[in-house]
């Protein structure tokens, strides 16, 4: 490199690289054998199939229920904290805590397949018997 090369390294000036934040820019020149329609076609790829929507009703109805199952589930939990700290049996406490995280996972999977017309229902009703099986358990201790 000389001096009167118009080729000298300036700091934050590089021409020919892309800038950091800039979309990239289409050719000027169209490619040989390729027509505009082809191109698009391979930049868009395949179509895949839509997903099903969700229903706002469906998610409503699961949400009320999960709400009752909480509120029900936390008047329990509250009452077999006390079984636990009291003199609850020796096999009451792994039980009840097993069963509560059952049933909520059971509730978070149906609000993962809220999308589907009676998966989520599956999925609350038998959270609902695991907080029956909890009602149960602290009827027996």
């Amino acid at each position: 490199m000389t001096t009167g090369d118009q080729r000298t390294f300036t700091i934050g000036k590089a021409n020919g690289l892309p800038r950091q934040g800039a979309a990239p820019q289409p050719e000027s020149t169209p490619r040989k054998g390729l027509s505009l329609n082809v191109e698009s076609a391979a930049i868009s790829g395949p179509r895949l199939p839509e997903k099903p929507a969700i229903r706002l009703r469906r998610l409503a109805g699961v949400a009320a229920w999960a709400l009752v199952l909480v509120l029900a589930g936390v008047a329990s939990s509250i009452v077999g904290l006390f079984k636990i700290f009291g003199e609850g049996p020796d096999w009451f406490t792994p039980a009840f805590i097993s069963v509560g995280v059952v049933g909520m996972l059971l509730a978070m999977m149906a609000f993962a397949t809220v999308r589907f017309k009676g998966v989520p229902w599956m999925f609350m009703a038998a959270s609902t018997v695991t907080l029956l099986a909890a009602f149960a358990m602290l009827r027996l201790a």
